[in-house]
């Protein structure tokens, strides 16, 4: 029986590896989570089935409590001594590599979910690179949840064209399609949910789902959804998810949304699809993204999708397929590109009925059985 260790810096990623470690178990794997002591991820290993091994990480540079973590790591793959690691987060990815490789793991997987050195400047720039360079030599094999990630590190010297792949399409554990189906959400609760956030049918819905913060592109969702609303105030923006106020440059952004007539802030919500449901055109002006998963949610959905042209969201949408790809921190564009999908119905209805063939590509299964390839092969 094989031991796999997967693992992850925050606990909020436990939805990164949603049924992953459950599947390998079911496989026949010995399975563990390498992840901060978090009710989350107690529930996580619970509900997979797999062994919490509690390291605590910090995700921003912290040199003392990170030689900690390396030792708690050691101690760790010692006591396991597993077959495969795969780590997919660059904290615990930059530890776990040296650990593994200094203590012999044959199979070393990196995750590359994307590169937080994209938008940054001076010297914390050149030590984000230095630890990806770190991560990625340490590394014997690295999966990049998109091809522009792969590229942008081949491109900036990260990591090789022969020592990093993409599995099929891309993304960092695939989509569930069975819980993203129009079909599996009742006509009758999405009728309720429209009702008890106040829609009736002449309204027109603009939805996102995702952290509130700067790179999520929410500073220009709102400039770009005011602007048509100060012309149609049948016009509504529903948004799903947390705001992190550390990773905002400017709190009266919050404020501004909850005061306006037409957003509505609705905070974490477990029933994404009924969410989704409620809307007619999905938005994630991000900035930059591993993989643009709730892009993929949404068009699993029916959904036409605007989103940006930019590393990790172009690899979610087909461009003019099933949705829009427009540049980023444009207001000017997501504008234009709101105010088309209003305009033009049946071109709503073509993405949408486009967005469910093209979801089909990234089916949880075929993500994971590209990893069991990978697991295989040491």
């Amino acid at each position: 029986m094989k031991k796999l260790i997967v693992g992850i810096t925050a606990p909020g990623s436990v939805i990164l590896i949603a049924g992953q470690l459950r599947y390998f178990k079911d496989l026949g794997y010995e399975t563990y989570l390498m992840a901060p002591n978090h009710q989350r991820v107690t529930d996580y290993c619970l509900k997979e089935g797999c062994i919490h091994l509690p390291v605590d990480l910090e995700r921003e540079i912290a040199p003392i409590k990170d030689l900690k973590a390396l030792y708690q790591v050691i101690k760790h793959l010692r006591k396991v001594k597993p077959d495969v690691v795969n780590f997919g987060t660059p904290k615990v990815s930059l530890l776990g590599m040296i650990a593994a490789k200094l203590l012999g793991v044959k199979n070393r997987i990196y995750t590359c979910r994307g590169f937080r050195f994209e938008h940054e400047t001076g010297m914390k720039k050149a030590i984000l690179v230095g630890m990806e360079k770190i991560t990625a030599r340490f590394a014997h094999k690295i999966i990049c949840i998109s091809n522009s990630v792969r590229d942008l590190g081949i491109i900036n010297g990260i990591f090789s064209a022969e020592k990093s792949l993409v599995i099929h399409k891309g993304s960092s554990n695939g989509i569930d399609l069975n819980r993203f189906d129009p079909k599996q959400v009742n006509v009758g609760d999405t009728a309720d949910l429209r009702k008890q956030l106040g829609y009736t049918d002449t309204h027109f819905v603009f939805g996102f789902v995702g952290r509130l913060i700067d790179r999520k592109g929410i500073k220009e969702l709102y400039e770009a959804f005011s602007q048509l609303y100060s012309n149609n105030d049948k016009l509504k923006l529903l948004i799903v998810g947390p705001a992190e106020e550390s990773q905002i440059s400017d709190l009266s952004l919050i404020n501004n949304m909850q005061q306006h007539p037409g957003i509505l802030l609705v905070g974490t919500q477990s029933n994404v699809p009924l969410y989704l449901s409620v809307m007619d055109v999905f938005c994630l002006p991000a900035w930059w993204e591993g993989f643009g998963n709730v892009s993929v949610q949404a068009a699993a959905m029916g959904l036409p999708v605007i989103a940006t042209d930019v590393t990790g969201s172009k690899d979610a949408v087909c461009k003019d397929y099933n949705g829009v790809l427009i540049s980023p921190k444009s207001v000017q564009e997501l504008t234009n590109a709101m105010q088309f999908l209003i305009d033009n119905p049946e071109m709503r209805e073509k993405f949408g009925q486009n967005g469910l063939s093209w979801a089909q590509n990234f089916n949880s299964h075929t993500i994971w059985n590209g990893m069991h390839e990978l697991y295989q092969k040491r």
